[in-house]
Parts: C-alpha cells; sequence; structure tokens
C-alpha cells in the first residue's frame, strides 16, 4: 500500500472515500467486490484511488450486489463455552438483519489472531465482530484504518484508528463477587486471575481490591495468581493455595473455567467446597449450574452483548463518520452453593 507524500502514514479506504466523496464503507464493499456502483460512482472512486496512490487490487463482484452482505466474528475458541454461546447469538442476531455469518476461531494464539484477521480481510465482508485475547492486534489496526466497519466485544484493545466496543462491567461484577465473600465473614479472600495485560483482568482486579478495602481489608495481604481462563489453571492453583500461611478461606476466581477446576482439583484432594473453602467465579456458563453445588458467579449477559454488538456494527456500516462509542454491560452476582461463612 502507498504512503501519502512526505508522511510515513500509509494511504487508507479513508483518503479514497474523501477524495471520491462517498463513504467509506462504499469504496470498502466496492474494492470487496460486495457492492456494484453506478458507472458514474465507479469511475470517481477509481479517479481517487489513482490521484491518492491506493494500489489495493479490485475483487470482481459474485454477481448482483445484496443489499445486506456478510458479518464476520473472531473468537479465541469456539469450543469454550462462553465463546460458542457469543457466536451462536451473533449468528442469530446477524441473520435477523438480513446478514449472513462467518466465524473464524483463533485457538488463543497470538499469531493466528492476526493470520485470521488478514484472512477475513479478502472475504467481502461489510463488517467485523471481534473478540480478542490479547492486548493488541496489528492486523485488526489496519482492517480498521482501511474502512472495514469494526466492533470490539467481550475485550477492549488497543486499536488505531479506535473502534466500537461493547464490553462487560468487570469491575461492577467483581466487586459484588468480593463485596458478598466479605459480607459472610471471610477475611483472606485469594485472587485468580488471567492474563494480567487484559483490561478486563485489570477491571476485575480493581474492583476485587476496592471491595477489600471498602471491608476493612487489605489487598496486598491476599494471594493473588495470574495464568490463563482454564480450568487447568484453577485446578493447578489449589495445592498452592492449601500451602500458604495461613491459607484463604475463600477465592474469587476471575472466570468460570478457573472456578470450576479449583472445585474439579479439590474433590481430588478431599476439600470440601464450601465448608472448607469458598469460591465464587464469573460469567456464569452453563457448566456453572451443573456442578454441585452451584456455583456462584457472576452472570454475564452474553446474548445481550452479541446481539448489541451486531446492532451497534450494523450501526457503524450506516454511519461510518460518527465517533467510537463504548458501552459496558451491567452484571449480576447469581448465588449458588459454592459460598458459606468461614468455619
Amino acid at each position: 500500500m502507498a504512503r501519502v507524500s512526505g508522511s510515513d502514514r500509509r494511504v487508507s479506504l479513508h483518503d479514497v472515500a474523501a477524495h471520491a466523496q462517498v463513504a467509506v464503507s462504499t469504496v470498502s464493499r466496492y474494492l470487496n467486490g460486495a457492492l456494484q456502483l453506478s458507472p458514474e460512482t465507479e469511475a470517481r472512486v477509481l479517479r481517487a484511488m489513482e490521484a491518492v496512490g491506493y494500489t489495493r487490487s479490485v475483487s470482481t463482484p459474485r454477481g448482483p450486489a445484496r443489499p445486506r452482505g456478510v458479518l464476520g466474528l473472531v473468537v479465541p475458541q469456539i469450543g469454550n463455552a462462553y465463546f460458542a454461546r457469543i457466536a451462536e447469538q451473533f449468528v442469530t442476531a446477524a441473520e435477523g438483519h438480513g446478514y449472513q455469518a462467518l466465524i473464524a476461531s483463533t485457538s488463543s494464539h497470538a499469531r493466528k489472531q492476526n493470520d485470521y484477521v488478514e484472512l477475513l480481510r479478502d472475504k467481502n465482508l461489510d463488517g467485523l465482530v471481534y473478540v480478542g485475547n490479547f492486548g493488541f492486534n496489528k492486523a485488526l489496526s489496519a482492517l480498521i484504518e482501511d474502512g472495514l466497519p469494526v466492533v470490539l466485544l467481550d475485550e477492549a484493545l488497543s486499536v488505531t484508528p479506535a473502534a466500537d466496543a461493547v464490553l462487560v462491567d468487570d469491575y461492577s461484577g467483581a466487586y459484588q463477587a468480593t463485596a458478598h465473600l466479605t459480607a459472610l465473614g471471610h477475611q483472606r479472600i485469594a485472587l485468580l486471575t488471567g492474563p494480567p495485560a487484559l483490561r478486563s483482568v485489570q477491571e476485575r482486579r480493581r474492583g476485587w481490591a476496592d471491595a477489600l478495602e471498602r471491608a476493612g481489608i487489605d489487598p496486598a495481604a491476599q494471594i493473588t495468581f495470574s495464568g490463563s481462563f482454564t480450568e487447568e489453571f484453577g485446578a493447578g492453583t489449589l495445592t498452592h493455595l492449601l500451602a500458604a500461611a495461613p491459607a484463604p478461606t475463600a477465592v474469587f476466581a476471575a472466570s468460570d473455567a478457573i472456578a470450576i477446576g479449583l472445585m474439579t482439583g479439590a474433590r481430588a484432594l478431599n476439600v470440601r467446597i464450601p465448608a472448607d473453602l469458598s469460591v465464587v467465579g464469573f460469567d456464569d456458563v452453563p457448566a456453572a449450574s451443573y456442578v454441585q453445588p452451584r456455583l456462584t458467579t457472576v452472570h454475564t449477559p452474553l446474548e445481550v452483548m452479541a446481539a448489541r454488538a451486531v446492532t451497534a456494527l450494523i450501526d457503524r456500516i450506516d454511519h461510518p463518520d460518527r465517533p467510537p462509542a463504548m458501552e459496558k454491560t451491567p452484571v449480576t452476582l447469581v448465588i449458588g452453593g459454592t459460598a458459606a461463612a468461614p468455619a
């Protein structure tokens, strides 16, 4: 791709659209072969590309243009119940608006997250909902700069230009979970989280710490572990928690996967939950209601979030020049049987 004369900035679809006096989404869909333009408008776009030095090739349209096209979704793990719920609702919402859905799973691999975004660039997408579990994606930033409408879902990322985002109120959920444990009388409440660089993890840690301080408990004196949002990580931390002196009487796990892994490890070591150790999770995945006892957790309305992300994406497609917006989705604490007063 060419660069603007005398500058290190790359020529983008915004430059082409401004020169041709059309919407960025119009140029993007035309170049992807998803939109047929009138001869006059097509000539303006081609002249604009030449004038600003934009060298991307034009795809051949596949039949008559449709009023609605394809929306893409990138998730870290399609086999993960949390992301599977997002994907299912995304398809329902997209089809409800007359769009087809294309889903890619990156297996939580940083390189694959970039590779799949590059792959989707040429798949005639009208827009993309992106669920990432790394703080930055260079390919995604380039795609946004090229003019493709993008909405970040569940996790905020450092992207340029800024993108719309539909997020969880992570702080409130963590505060509610921890305040529930302090109200039960717990003074030693461990924290198990995912990768510390993620905004969601930072917000959940902040909510945990503020709830402790509100109860007169020093967060710095508590045990904390950071790892991955997996059952394996949760199970692997239990022996470390039990070996601490003094050992915690409760755990706030920043995901249900971690909490369920911790419960699995507890059964293997004959640790009674909640008699010996109280546990509160975050997400309210389907498995949270199947384990015994039922997991006390923070309910995240993923179906609502996915539907809102699709609505925000379509609004971005229809209004490409509006300022980026971020919305936080409220969460609620679901009381199960895994938290009780300390022995």
